[in-house]
């Protein structure tokens, strides 16, 4: 190795370091400050062990309650209801997705029909745009209009609001397998459909795990959406949007950033422990995915 080359791999490594820290602190702070008193945080500070540590801030965050607001049932709702409705929401996002990407993917890749390749980058060409915060306005408005503005209409809208990277993904993971399969099943009488159901799909497990993860995540983390849908009916509330009203929670003036942090830790956690327990499945369809896409 060269000296050249030495100091290219010093300025790698410092690179990287720097972005690992710059990931990691936010993180870690959160943490930190999840066993804080409110009192210690808005004292400010860049410690990041706590002087006075407890574990309050996620009793006091899981069983705070609100009215259901109107509409709905005004019993109390609390954290637990908001757990419930982020996995309701993030299962029907996900399965919703599968359906629609794996389908999709499959008559683009697999299909031949007028204009198919016409067809395909203009729906990645979706990739480019941000449709949640553009189009919002008119889809909470046909939302309201068939009586889907709520929980289950946010999680329905969701599944074709993140379908276009999905899609790419996925016909590239497709190219992958051989199409004498598709020959081999014909001839044995299948269907182009039965092909799909019996040949392909289950050919497809890790980018559908993959795309199963990543839904699963985007629907788990997404705020305005939902916000929108379910504004004025707190029982119908997912995590992210119980945890922003925590912090106005018997806040006597004060703003609760404590049950703020604690509530972030309950959202952050469960999807650590999927991405730990799906990991090779979301490595080994990504990589397939992309360099064959």
């Amino acid at each position: 190795m060269n000296k050249k080359q030495h100091w290219s791999q010093v300025f790698l490594y410092l690179f990287l370091i720097a972005i690992v820290v710059i990931t990691l602190v936010p993180l870690l702070y959160t943490v930190s400050a999840s066993f804080k008193p409110n009192t210690e945080i808005m004292q400010g500070g860049a410690h990041l062990w706590p002087k006075d540590p407890t574990l309050q801030n996620y009793i006091d965050a899981w069983e705070m309650g609100s009215s259901g607001g109107r509409g709905v049932s005004r019993r109390a709702v609390n954290f637990a209801d908001y757990t419930v409705n982020s996995l309701i929401m993030s299962t029907i996002t996900m399965i919703g997705t599968l359906i629609l990407t794996s389908m999709t993917a499959y008559a683009f890749q697999r299909g031949q029909f007028p204009g198919r390749q016409f067809l395909y980058w203009t729906f990645l060409s979706t990739m480019f745009i941000s449709a949640g915060s553009v189009t919002i306005y008119p889809i909470i408005q046909l939302a309201a209009k068939v009586d889907l503005n709520n929980l289950y209409g946010a999680a329905i809208v969701q599944v074709f609001l993140t379908g276009a990277a999905n899609l790419f993904l996925t016909v590239g993971y497709l190219r992958t397998i051989s199409k004498e399969i598709d020959e081999s099943a014909k001839i044995d009488g299948c269907s182009f459909f039965q092909t799909y159901l019996r040949i392909i799909l289950p050919l497809s497990k890790p980018i559908m795990a993959t795309i199963a993860l990543m839904s699963f995540r985007a629907a788990w983390n997404a705020y305005l959406m939902p916000m929108v849908f379910t504004l004025g009916k707190t029982s119908q509330y997912p995590l992210t949007v119980g945890i922003v009203a925590l912090k106005n929670f018997g806040g006597e003036g004060a703003s609760q950033y404590n049950l703020l942090m604690a509530g972030t830790m309950f959202s952050i956690m469960p999807m650590i422990t999927i991405y730990l327990i799906m990991n090779k499945y979301f490595v080994s369809g990504i990589t397939a995915g992309a360099v064959k896409g």
